[in-house]
């Protein structure tokens, strides 16, 4: 299963490399599930974190397998300050039939 926790640190502690909204600000770090344990299966991952707000901080993940599996994860932060990943999509790329928006 993957670690939204364990991915974001990760990501958190690299120099963005990537500006993926196009405002020319470095956003997105992009690397393989194989430079950190990130619990993936054992055929690896893309994984692509994104500082949305620009604070410093993941708050978005995609994970895309090498089976076409992928998983889109969100920080939400609640009222009290508390914050917690949810998955907000999956499905699979190739054909994906079995897509599901709204996450689990």
């Amino acid at each position: 299963m993957f670690d939204p926790v364990a991915a974001s640190v990760w990501a958190d502690g690299t120099e963005p490399a990537a500006d993926l909204d196009g405002d020319g600000i470095y956003d997105t770090v992009i690397f393989g599930s194989e430079v950190f344990d990130s619990g993936l299966s054992a055929g690896g991952a893309l994984i692509v974190a994104t500082d949305t707000d620009l604070d410093g901080h993941t708050d978005r993940l995609t994970a895309v397998e090498d089976d076409g599996d992928y998983g889109v994860w969100e920080l939400h932060r609640d009222l009290d300050g508390t914050t917690r990943w949810t998955r907000v999509d999956h499905g699979n790329l190739e054909g994906d039939v079995d897509h599901e928006n709204g996450g689990e």
